[in-house]
């Protein structure tokens, strides 16, 4: 007669243990995928009663800062996406920047709204699966965005100089462009979470960063990747514009008149300007930190306002849209008629219908 332990560990037709088996695995899976995402310590609940005036207005101001986005990309995307007027190269880029904003107000705003709510909660805490998601994520679409300024300025630039060979460059091939953008910020930030890449929660901004004493070859080496190179591109190619455009009598005829009908040119200026004006503050404070050091004066929220200044930039997409591009503004104001429309119809048939006499 087999004893406990036999009994216990009984094997299968091909001798492993039947505790191996695949459905005993999958239910032990299930079983801590259901303890980690359930876990007190994982997803505190939120103590109303420890919440104080500063927690409250810091997640107010993310929370208005999230659905800004949101609203702001969806609005963008749709218009662009369903007005075959805007459905060109520009408008796939412009796309592509949207999607990103999107993904921040999905993924990673919410995160900081919890977190400045639950003041323990840290994002899940230095090194931790949610906070290195989060710092990967957010870094990988900052990436992408910079990477798009890099190819609008190409765009731009071939645009106008080039006229006569801009016809050749194909919706496929700005999409493929888009692509390898995509692919590459995505795997460029990939270390972070595969190389166990230091990251810590940043409390004055109530986000999950780079630990920067702890991985400077990788930041260094990333900004020598990304930033330098869309920073050369964006400075020379934006000079020889601004350079072309204030001396009209250089360009020739063709030249001269993508200049004066593209509004392309106009809405992308104001997309970098915007975009360098809301990181300009972060970058100065931080810059004065690294050459005179730490300042004697609290400036915490000073740096949560610089850096939800910097986050909230892409807003600005919207307005910019709909004082720069006619088909634009047209397109949202028929859509915003389309939809009044149709809701005052459904409300008159409802009440044509309440009003009937067999009812």
């Amino acid at each position: 007669m087999p004893g406990a332990a036999g009994d216990n560990q009984k094997t299968n037709e091909t001798g492993t243990p039947s505790f191996f088996s695949l459905g005993n695995l999958n239910g032990l899976i299930r079983h801590k995928v259901a303890l980690w995402t359930t876990s007190p310590s994982m997803w505190p609940p939120v103590d109303v009663r420890s919440l104080t005036a500063e927690s409250l207005g810091r997640a107010s101001l993310i929370l208005a800062v999230d659905l800004l986005l949101l609203v702001t990309s969806i609005l963008n995307i749709f218009i662009i996406a369903f007005t075959p007027d805007l459905s060109d190269v520009i408008g796939c880029y412009l796309i592509s920047l949207s999607v990103a904003d999107l993904l921040t107000a999905l993924f990673v705003i919410p995160l900081s709204i919890y977190s400045t709510l639950e003041g323990t909660w840290r994002i899940g805490g230095d090194n931790s699966m949610i906070c290195k998601s989060a710092a990967y994520l957010q870094i990988a679409l900052l990436c992408s965005t910079i990477y798009t300024f890099a190819w609008i300025c190409i765009d731009r630039y071939s645009a106008m100089m080039k006229p006569s060979r801009y016809s050749e460059q194909s919706l496929t091939r700005c999409k493929c462009w888009i692509i390898f953008s995509w692919l590459t910020s995505m795997l460029l930030c990939c270390p972070i979470i595969v190389a166990r890449m230091q990251v810590v929660f940043y409390p004055d901004a109530q986000l999950c960063v780079l630990d920067w004493s702890a991985t400077s070859a990788y930041s260094v080496t990333l900004l020598l990747l990304v930033f330098v190179p869309t920073l050369v591109t964006v400075f020379n190619t934006g000079w020889k514009i601004w350079s072309a455009i204030r001396n009209p009598g250089v360009l020739d005829d063709s030249q001269r008149n993508v200049v004066e009908t593209d509004p392309n040119f106009v809405l992308t200026g104001f997309l970098f300007v915007t975009f360098f004006l809301s990181w300009l503050p972060l970058i100065t404070l931080k810059l004065l930190e690294l050459i005179w050091g730490p300042f004697d004066m609290d400036l915490s929220m000073v740096t949560f306002f610089f850096v939800w200044l910097a986050v909230s930039g892409p807003c600005c997409k919207f307005l910019i849209y709909m004082f720069t591009n006619h088909q634009f503004r047209s397109s949202f104001l028929t859509y915003i008629s389309c939809t009044m429309c149709c809701a005052r119809r459904s409300r008159y048939e409802y009440h044509d219908i309440g009003n009937n006499s067999f009812l």
